[in-house]
């Protein structure tokens, strides 16, 4: 009896080309999805129930002193140690140097002692150089928000729910000032870890912190309401705690991390990608379940974009484009579920039309948010990529000393055509150079002709090490072994490292000049914060973004329940 011929895997669908995708701007208009970090994080919390309970709390009236968590999961049990603290208003600052934030806590495995927490409290006191115990997975901070935590304070206080509109305006009630872990302050690192747990995933732990800094901030509102007016406080209501999210500011550090780990950018851009690809291969009929979804997602988008989400117009596309472009492309999906048509024209695969005719009619972010609504509404088609993407990406190269220096020289023409091609002699070509200042330990780029401490420049130049690379090779025997090249040449090794590593990478690469005058870092900053999960980002100038992550999302007792509400596009709760 003949066997039955073995069936092969269906090849991916081409992909779009990296010219098409990596340059900033392209980059930046990118939207979170269902393949953002925080989407992978808050459904496994709900998939595995994870339950938060309050096991100590002192605190006064204005909100100082101690609150500790622990938190219930498939794994070792966690705890999560808040110190409250109200800072006055012109002590309040975003810097990493400061050692003083409204509130402070350390993720930590172990039982949590009041030994314990006095021991941290003390190494907190100065946090640059502070000291972990051995079970901390890491430290972090927030700030009070200045426009909203006294507003909801008072309105709850009165027997209220605090105003909408204020809430829409900001979306949080405290703002995040990072997570420092994975060994930093001798922290447990990702090989504290095994294969498969929770905390094992690049950045859960950080955005783990994000959602219990939120949680904080709703029972700390709460306390200090009962505080003002024990007998007569108002509680949140469940639906404005899940819209009120978790503030954060970023800023210049995370362009050198987009340019220095082309592997891991490369990993989340793929995955992102290949399931644009796959959904423009979808056959669809107007009758579709599927195709209804996404008209009830763009009916709650353009309201979403309409009811008060301010993004400023200039480097990004501003609200009220973005709501011309969502009616637009509603009014498309209209004609197609009323006619079977896009743009006139008879669509089987209405997803790979209705793209085109995006992409021709409107800002490049309609088009991408067009790409994260299809993901969300075909999750069967992309489980297998949702759960690709948290896995840790090895960074770790090394030069082939073996390959020939031609063949290296080809790899440079064939992967970096689009660095070769940047007029580097060209007026403010490299206007700028990268530095950690001293001050504040912080990334900053400074102006070349002007700013001294060139010296201690930090690499973001790809365009200029690839192009001197090339100059190189070109004078070189090109039979000699890469080994005899850096030899003679050790200065390239890194940029040979680079290019070996991102052969199989293509969108591993920013495709620009960093230095150049016209670069707009806050695109970078942006496209990084939504892979993160974050949804509302407005830029406050070329240089930083604030934002608001969680709003919508699920709260402690969806989590405990099993249940994840649909919470993509929150509209302000009613009053």
């Amino acid at each position: 009896m003949c066997a039955a011929p073995k069936s092969e895997a269906r090849p991916e669908p081409a992909l779009r080309p990296p010219e098409a995708v990596m340059t900033p701007e392209a980059l930046s208009a990118f939207k979170a999805s269902r393949l953002s970090f925080f989407r992978h994080v808050i459904g496994r919390m709900v998939r595995e129930r994870w339950r938060i309970e309050t096991v100590a709390r002192a605190l006064d009236a204005r909100g100082r002193g101690t609150v500790v968590y622990r938190l219930e999961n498939p794994g070792r049990p966690l705890h999560f140690v808040v110190f409250s603290d109200e800072l006055p208003e012109a002590r309040r600052t975003d810097r990493i140097i400061e050692n003083h934030y409204d509130g402070e806590a350390f993720l930590c495995f172990g039982e949590v002692t009041e030994a314990r927490i006095q021991a941290q409290r003390g190494q907190f006191a100065d946090f640059l150089t502070g000291r972990a115990d051995i079970e901390s997975l890491g430290w972090t901070r927030v700030n009070r928000s200045t426009r909203v935590f006294e507003a909801v304070v008072a309105a709850l206080a009165a027997g209220r729910q605090p105003d909408p509109e204020l809430l829409a305006g900001a979306g949080y009630l405290v703002r995040n000032n990072g997570f420092w872990g994975n060994g930093r302050h001798g922290s447990a690192s990702f090989q504290a870890f095994p294969p498969g747990a929770f905390l094992a995933a690049p950045y859960h732990a950080d955005l783990l912190t994000l959602f219990l800094w939120r949680h904080f901030s709703h029972d700390l509102v709460e306390h200090m309401a009962r505080a003002r007016n024990p007998s007569g406080a108002a509680v949140l209501a469940p639906e404005v705690k899940r819209f009120i999210g978790v503030g954060n500011a970023s800023g210049l550090g995370l362009v050198p991390f987009v340019i220095r780990h082309p592997l891991r950018v490369d990993h989340w851009v793929r995955a992102r990608e290949t399931a644009i690809a796959r959904l423009m291969a979808v056959p669809a009929r107007a009758s579709d379940p599927e195709v209804a979804r996404l008209a009830a997602l763009l009916d709650r988008a353009v309201a979403y974009y309409a009811s008060g989400v301010q993004v400023r117009a200039g480097i990004f596309q501003g609200s009220a484009g973005q709501v011309a472009d969502l009616e637009r492309l509603r009014a498309a999906l209209a004609e197609f579920r009323g006619r079977g048509t896009i743009a006139g024209e008879a669509a089987e695969r209405p997803w790979a039309a209705l793209a085109a005719w995006a992409e021709g009619h409107l800002h490049r972010e309609g088009l991408e948010l067009l790409h994260s609504l299809l993901i969300e509404v075909y999750p069967e088609r992309i489980g297998d990529l949702e759960g690709d993407i948290p896995q840790i990406v090895d960074d770790a190269t090394d030069v082939d000393p073996a390959m020939r220096v031609g063949d290296l020289h080809a790899l440079v023409r064939r992967d970096y055509d689009w660095a070769l091609a940047i007029d580097l002699s060209a007026p403010e070509a490299r206007r700028h150079f990268w530095y950690l200042s001293e001050d504040n330990l912080e990334p900053r780029h400074g102006l070349r002709s002007v700013d001294p401490g060139e010296e201690f420049e930090t690499f973001v130049d790809v365009v200029g090490e690839v192009q001197a690379l090339a100059e190189a090779l070109a004078c070189f025997d090109p039979a000699s072994p890469v080994a005899a090249f850096l030899f003679a040449h050790p200065e390239h090794r890194q940029t040979v490292e680079r290019v070996q590593a991102t052969r199989h990478a293509p969108y591993g690469e920013v495709r620009t000049n960093v230095l150049a005058a016209d670069f707009e870092p806050c695109h970078l900053i942006r496209f990084l914060l939504t892979q993160y999960g974050m949804e509302k980002l407005d830029p406050q100038s070329r240089l930083w973004v604030r934002g608001t992550f969680l709003q919508g999302a699920p709260v402690a007792e969806d989590l405990a329940a099993g249940h994840e509400p649909d919470w993509l596009f929150p509209l302000p709760p009613a009053s």
